[in-house]
């Protein structure tokens, strides 16, 4: 086998095994969450929720994931921000839902929500 056979076995090989160890983590912590910035990040969580009185209970995974879709922070104008979640259910049924909301620049350095996207 050439050199390069061999990498991309090793390669291979570890893609395989971190799906074990991902999902040990997810069970242990309950989410796992990559946030890369103020307001971009993916989050990935169980789900194991009551539906209401007499309609179940719903099991699976969540997924989602958040983007800045305008950003107007140099003339102080607000930062929209974009969520889609979707749901991988075992148990129940769900529907995936989008949702946008703004945010403007505070004195403190923080952000405030400023409600829907327009």
């Amino acid at each position: 086998m050439s050199r390069a056979g061999c990498v991309a076995g090793v390669l291979v090989w570890l893609c395989v095994m971190t799906v074990p160890f991902l999902a040990l983590l997810l069970a242990m912590r309950g989410e796992l969450t990559w946030r890369r910035g103020d307001f971009v990040e993916d989050r990935l969580w169980l789900v194991n929720a009551e539906t209401g009185v007499g309609k179940g209970i719903a099991s699976g995974i969540g997924y989602s994931t958040t983007r800045v879709v305008s950003d107007q922070t140099a003339a102080d104008g607000p930062v929209c921000v974009r969520t889609n979640v979707y749901f991988l259910l075992w148990q129940g049924q769900s529907e995936s839902v989008t949702f946008c909301e703004c945010y403007v620049p505070t004195e403190g350095g923080g952000y405030a929500s400023q409600g829907s996207c327009p």
